[in-house]
Formats: structure tokens, C-alpha cells, sequence
């Protein structure tokens, strides 16, 4: 029996007394079409057009076929969408659907449909079953006509440039194509006065962020596993540097979260942020100084951000996308990440070098110049709906929620510069080196007392705990014969040092050297420093010769380009 989305809810058939289950009267109702989490992020962008218009009920369905389509409905469920079965939908009369992916049975429903990217833009080839190439996704005839029909009602495209490929692959879609601009982005866009907002969220700081982003399939990023993560995490000091790493949900989805994590271990233990894959990589994006990918859209919408990119995919990616694309025709504009260098330099002369507008003749070809109202009119327009009022507000985006745990061991090189600056780098020290790599060659390893890798607690140079106990840096000394000082972190900013010899010191950080002999001071600092760095700049310090009484005057300790000053006191006895 075929029913009528506007009488009957959805659940009861008309004439069944379907009225008194509403508790809203909505005039209209519009279908949203999920196949994979892809496309139910991308609808989650567009169904606030519909905000605050009580006439307009939404509600989700799962469209089958799709490989990476079994966690769509628990996903829907979470965020309270209004679900029904595809059964169901097929059956039953909407105003309008909404459909990110043009794959799928889409002829079967009863509705005008708005066939709208997934991504930034179209760029993927589509091939056959034969291995045949059917053209662009998104644009191809195999996909946006059935029985001689072309299925969609209107097809939003980001930019006009699209419409020479959509002319190219399905000339008789043409005329239902309508430039609307990129939903997504302008909300990116327009949410980039945030960006502070989402650094915080995500605990980085004063550090550079550099955000890692893997599309998926063998040309990914990740393809050959969580390999170059782990080096980033490895080579970039951890003072001046965070990594955050966001999956595409078909990485997520495809191979499981429990299997990603497992690749991804020695990154995490190392301190990655990964983003999960619901939503927050919008926000890290914002948050981020630099961005290293592969050709998936969220390295597309990086470099239309302005921000520096660095291509980071397996160097043969455009066997999948379409040539004349704008991801195709970014990705031979990028610089490339070469695996068999270190890190670090390549990042920093990429920052430096970077100018902002570099890629906007091509990006602009996926993201429009912002479209406005245009999406929101046209949906309405397919309803043959007035829209309630002006234009709605860009709506917040949700600020990143994600996984990190603190590095549980630290490799630090440190170095008395001239005028008796204390340079410190410091480094996770779990993460497999790779010795052709830049990085620290000539470092301390500094541990925390209840580190289970009992290897690294006998390699360590320093020992250190939360809070002190009396006695408890003569046992460690006492069980760690190659242990060089034991660091009792008494506060956020002090700790109590004790040398093999038996030399007890107390050392806060300080805006200024000035002191009485004795007297603790008040901690004060630049941001991002903290108790851990004290006993590796005394460390330096004594291993370079310097006499500790020295220290009782006050030294600048340099993280990067940041600076604080540490002074020692004689501890009381303990």
C-alpha cells in the first residue's frame, strides 16, 4: 500500500486515524538518503536549512548496496534522527529527497530528488563491473539515468566548472544541474573565526598542529598502515608540535575502530589526537598550521582553507580520480612529501614558504565562492514550498572530541646555549626509530615511576612521579642503578630533584630569577610549560658542567621558540 508522508507519520497507513499520533502538523516532508557515513555527514550539513520551519519534518532512511553501510543506522539512531526502514521509504509519497550519493536504487522513490555531492565536489573515476570507466562519479550516466530517465529532479553542483563534465559524461542531466556552491566549506569557511575555540578543545596550545588526513582505498594515505603517523609523532618535538590524525569513515567502517586503533598503537601511545569519525575534523582543520594528505576531500578543503598542504598519497592516485578534476589537477600542483627524508625540515620549508592563496584558482573550482541561500532556495523550490524568512545563520560547528593519551616516555636532547640557555627538545620515546631519520641522536630518556615497559624504566637517565613520598627517591635511585636524578613533580610548575649523590634541589619556574636563599617562589611561565621540563633542563645544565649554586640565579630554559625561566632553592630535607 502506497501512503502519504505528510497524513500518516510514517508509521501508521492513511485513513487509520494517522491525526492523532502528530503532535506538529508539518506541511512537508522531506526524505534524507543515507548509504554510507559519508553521505550521513553530508546530510547533517544540509538539513539545517530546514531550521526553525515547523512545516518541514525530516526523516532518514538507509539505502542499501553500499560496502561500508552497516553503521549507518546505529549512527542515525544516536544523533535521534527520525529513521524508517528502505521498504518503507520506496512505498510511500515525500516533497522532496535528499541524496549525497547517486548510487543505489534512487529511481524506486516517490519524490523529486536533490542529488548533492559527498565531497568536495565530483572527482572519482567510476568503473564497471569489468573494470570499465564509466566516467566521474557523481556524474555519470550509469548512475544518474535509469530506463532512459534521468533520476534526480536537480543536481547541485559546487561551481560552474562542473558543468563541463556533467555535459562530458551525461549530457542529458544537463539541464537539471543548478550551481549551488559547497554547503560543507562555507560552514568550514564561516566557523574559522573559531579557530582558537578548537585549539583548545584539542589541547595543543602554542604547538603547530599539523593535521593528517587519509581518504581511503589502496592510493590512501594509510594504505600501507599507520607508518607515516608514527614517524611524524616520532620526529617532531612534542613541545612545539601536535599531530591529529582524521580517517575517512570508510577507513573507519571498512576495517573496524578496533583494527584501526590496533595499526594505529604506537602513534596513539606516542600522543596522536585522532579525531573519531562521526564529526570533529571539521574543527581540527580549522585548528591546524598545516595539513599533510592524500587526495581525499578534506585535504581539498585544507588547501581552500589556506592552509599549507603537503601530498602524502601512494604518488599513482590518479588512477582514481578523474583528470580533469580539481583534485586531480591539485595534486599535481602540491609539494610531495618524500618518504625516505626526515620530517621535520620538510614541514618546516613548507610553513615558511607557504602562501595562503597559492591554490584558489583550482579549489575554487570544487568549493564555489559560498552558496549562500542558494541550496536552501532550490530544496524549497522542489517542494514548491515558500521558504519561512531570510536566509538561515551558519550553524556551529561541534568542537572536536577526541582520543589522545600523554606520551609515557620522553627522549629529550638538551643543550646549554651560549649566554646559558637551556635548549630542550623532547620526543616520545615508544614509537620504533627509523636511524636514517632526523631526530635525537644524542638524548636522555626520562620515565615515569609507573612505566610498564620495565626496559625503558632501566635505560632512564631520570625518574619522575606525581607528588613526592619520603624515601621514594633513595629506593629509586636504589633499584635503578643507571638512574641519574629521581623528580618528585610536587605542583604544576615545581618539582623536587634528587641526584645520585644525594644533592636535594627545588625547582620552580619563574617570570623573573630574583630570590632569597630558601624561599620558594610563585609559578608563573609562558604556556605549555610545565613541571616535566625541569629536571631535564637541571640535567643539561650539570651534564654540561655547570655547577648546580650556579642555577640559584636563574636560567632561561628554550622550548622552540618559546621561553621560561627556572630557578633552583635548596629543598627542605626529606
Amino acid at each position: 500500500m502506497e501512503t502519504a508522508a505528510t497524513d500518516d507519520w510514517l508509521s501508521v497507513p492513511v485513513g487509520a486515524g494517522a491525526e492523532r499520533w502528530n503532535t506538529v502538523a508539518a506541511r512537508r516532508t522531506v526524505l534524507g538518503v543515507v548509504r554510507n557515513m559519508a553521505a550521513a555527514s553530508r546530510l547533517l550539513d544540509i538539513v539545517p536549512l530546514f531550521r526553525s520551519d515547523p512545516r518541514v519534518q525530516v526523516v532518514f532512511t538507509v539505502a542499501g548496496g553500499s560496502a561500508f553501510g552497516d553503521p549507518v543506522a546505529d549512527y542515525l539512531r544516536d544523533v535521534q534522527a527520525r529513521t524508517i526502514p528502505w521498504e518503507q521509504a520506496v512505498a510511500t509519497r515525500f516533497d522532496l529527497a535528499i541524496a549525497p550519493s547517486a548510487n543505489g536504487r534512487l529511481d524506486r522513490l516517490r519524490a523529486p530528488i536533490l542529488l548533492t555531492p559527498h565531497g568536495a565536489g565530483h572527482n572519482r573515476r567510476l568503473t564497471g563491473p569489468d573494470g570499465g570507466d564509466l566516467g566521474t562519479s557523481g556524474l555519470s550516466t550509469a548512475q544518474l539515468v535509469r530506463d532512459g530517465r534521468v533520476v534526480p529532479a536537480a543536481i547541485a553542483l559546487p561551481h560552474a566548472d562542473q558543468l563541463t563534465r556533467l555535459a562530458r559524461d551525461c549530457p542529458q542531466a544537463l539541464p537539471r544541474a543548478v550551481i549551488t556552491g559547497d554547503p560543507c566549506f562555507d560552514r568550514i569557511a564561516a566557523n574559522a573565526v573559531r579557530r582558537d575555540r578548537h585549539r583548545r578543545a584539542l589541547g595543543v596550545g602554542d604547538r603547530k598542529l599539523i593535521f593528517v588526513s587519509s581518504t581511503w582505498g589502496r592510493h590512501a594515505l594509510l594504505a600501507p598502515g599507520g607508518g607515516l603517523v608514527t614517524r611524524l609523532l616520532a620526529e617532531l618535538p612534542l613541545d612545539e608540535y601536535a599531530v591529529a590524525l582524521a580517517a575517512h569513515p570508510n577507513v573507519w567502517y571498512g576495517h573496524g575502530g578496533l583494527q584501526l586503533r590496533l595499526w594505529l598503537a604506537d602513534a596513539r601511545e606516542a600522543g596522536l589526537i585522532l579525531i573519531p569519525p562521526h564529526a570533529g575534523w571539521q574543527g581540527a582543520l580549522i585548528a591546524a598550521d598545516a595539513v599533510v594528505g592524500d587526495h581525499g576531500s578534506v585535504t581539498f578543503y585544507g588547501a581552500a582553507l589556506g592552509r599549507p598542504v603537503l601530498l602524502a598519497s601512494s604518488g599513482a592516485e590518479l588512477e582514481e580520480l578523474d583528470p580533469s578534476s580539481p583534485t586531480a589537477e591539485l595534486c599535481r600542483m602540491l609539494p610531495r612529501l618524500d618518504r625516505y627524508r626526515g620530517l621535520l625540515p620538510q614541514l618546516e620549508a613548507l610553513m615558511s614558504g607557504h602562501v595562503p592563496a597559492a591554490y584558489d584558482s583550482v579549489t575554487v573550482r570544487s568549493v564555489g565562492h559560498g552558496g549562500g541561500d542558494r541550496l536552501r532556495r532550490l530544496a524549497y523550490d522542489l517542494m514548491d514550498f515558500p521558504p519561512p524568512g531570510p536566509a538561515v545563520p551558519v550553524t556551529p560547528l561541534p568542537e572536536p572530541a577526541a582520543e589522545q593519551v600523554r606520551p609515557g616516555a620522553l627522549l629529550v636532547t638538551a643543550a646549554v646555549e651560549p649566554g646559558g640557555v637551556i635548549a630542550l627538545r623532547r620526543y616520545p620515546a615508544a614509537p620504533p626509530r627509523d636511524p636514517a631519520a632526523d631526530g635525537p641522536l644524542d638524548a636522555h630518556l626520562v620515565t615515569w615511576a609507573d612505566e610498564l615497559d620495565r626496559r625503558l624504566l632501566e635505560s632512564a637517565a631520570i625518574i619522575m612521579r606525581e607528588g613526592d613520598a619520603p624515601g621514594w627517591a633513595d629506593e629509586v635511585l636504589r633499584r635503578h642503578p643507571g638512574c641519574f636524578m629521581a623528580a618528585a613533580v610536587t605542583g604544576e610548575r615545581t618539582a623536587t630533584l634528587t641526584l645520585r649523590h644525594g644533592d636535594r634541589l627545588t625547582a620552580p619556574i619563574t617570570a623573573a630569577p630574583t630570590l632569597r636563599h630558601g624561599e620558594r617562589l610563585a609559578v608563573t611561565g609562558s604556556p605549555g610549560l610545565d613541571a616535566g621540563h625541569l629536571p631535564s633542563a637541571v640535567y643539561a645544565w650539570l651534564v654540561a658542567g655547570h655547577p648546580a649554586t650556579a642555577l640559584r640565579a636563574g636560567a632561561t630554559v628554550r622550548l622552540g621558540d618559546r621561553h621560561a625561566e627556572i630557578t633552583l632553592t635548596d629543598s627542605p630535607a626529606g
